[in-house]
């Protein structure tokens, strides 16, 4: 089942939205509980982002957080900036779904930089519509992409070779 899935994900026939649902069923009691977690955070996005930038003691996957700039992005498409404290960082913790990620990683191979959605700080800092984005380069997008499919891969690997399949 893993070497399907992992061949799979390599040729990109198959998204993560779709791989991750399949693999967890078959990953509970193989792996650790924080494993599972993990995969569980990465198909439903982060959901104690938040932590990113109240303390730095978190464990939060490092790989996600990028060079960026917090914009609002209105009800009617236009990018704002942000008058909020969080949004002076130079770093940002992308929280969504891996599927988010990957289709705007998919979606946007021509364009310099995308904009990804950060739902976390939404409700934390927007009060009248609208939502909060990340804009960073394209590369920094297929850069998380890239390391959670080789993280993903090298987990089915190791379960593999502990079953001994």
């Amino acid at each position: 089942m893993f070497q399907d899935l992992k061949a799979k994900l390599l040729a990109g026939q198959i998204a993560f939205n779709q791989a991750l649902p399949q693999a967890l069923p078959h990953l509970r009691g193989k792996i650790a509980d924080e494993k599972l977690l993990w995969l569980a955070s990465e198909l439903q996005g982060y959901s104690n982002a938040i932590e990113f930038y109240q303390t730095t003691d978190h464990n939060l996957p490092s790989y996600r957080v990028v060079p960026g700039t917090l914009r609002l992005m209105t009800a009617e498409g236009q990018l704002m900036e942000l008058r909020h404290p969080y949004a002076k960082r130079d770093h940002i913790f992308l929280s969504s779904p891996i599927a988010w990620i990957e289709e705007i990683a998919n979606h946007n191979q021509q364009e310099a930089t995308s904009l990804v959605e950060v739902p976390e700080l939404t409700a934390f800092m927007t009060k009248n519509g609208g939502g909060v984005v990340c804009e960073t380069t394209q590369s920094e997008v297929r850069r998380i992409i890239a390391t959670f499919r080789n993280q993903f891969i090298d987990l089915l690997d190791q379960v593999e070779a502990k079953s001994g399949t």
